[in-house]
């Protein structure tokens, strides 16, 4: 049996995976390491102002011209609608091993309030949100999207 041993060495690094330039040594026969990060590099990050900016385009464009239908169809299919295209946005920007979860909440606007609630269980270092609300004079929204770094 001659299986060979090879050692692997664990480095952590604040640049992209794959790059080898931070923490790099070689282990057992000349093999280079297997990086695993822990945290992302900066440029990588879910940055919540930028974000917010796709959230608010992503609103303005469908929400302008439209007016509440209290049809429940209607109103489900839009916030589905606009949950899913604010995501497909976010996964165009450079946040690699994010996952992004997005909820949107429509309602007609009469006047009345409404309060919204969350609580989180994540790594305050990496894990961020970002919320962006709308309003026009026939109906309210808010969306939220939630980056939760996978390790």
């Amino acid at each position: 049996n001659n299986l060979k041993r090879k050692e692997i060495t664990m480095a952590t690094a604040g640049v992209d995976a794959g790059s080898g330039t931070d923490g790099e040594s070689k282990a057992g026969g000349g093999e280079a390491p297997i990086n695993y990060q822990i945290r992302p590099p900066f440029k990588r990050m879910f940055k919540p102002n930028q974000v917010k900016k796709v959230i608010r385009e992503v609103l303005e464009q469908e929400l302008s011209d439209k007016k509440y239908n209290p049809s429940g169809e209607a109103v489900n299919k839009l916030t589905k609608h606009i949950a899913k295209t604010v995501k497909n946005r976010l996964k165009e920007l450079p946040m690699d091993r994010y996952k992004i979860a997005v909820q949107v909440i429509i309602g007609e606007n009469k006047g009345a309030g409404i309060r919204m609630g969350c609580r989180t269980f994540w790594d305050a270092q990496t894990d961020r949100m970002a919320k962006e609300e709308y309003e026009n004079e026939e109906i309210w929204a808010v969306c939220i999207a939630f980056g939760v770094y996978l390790y």
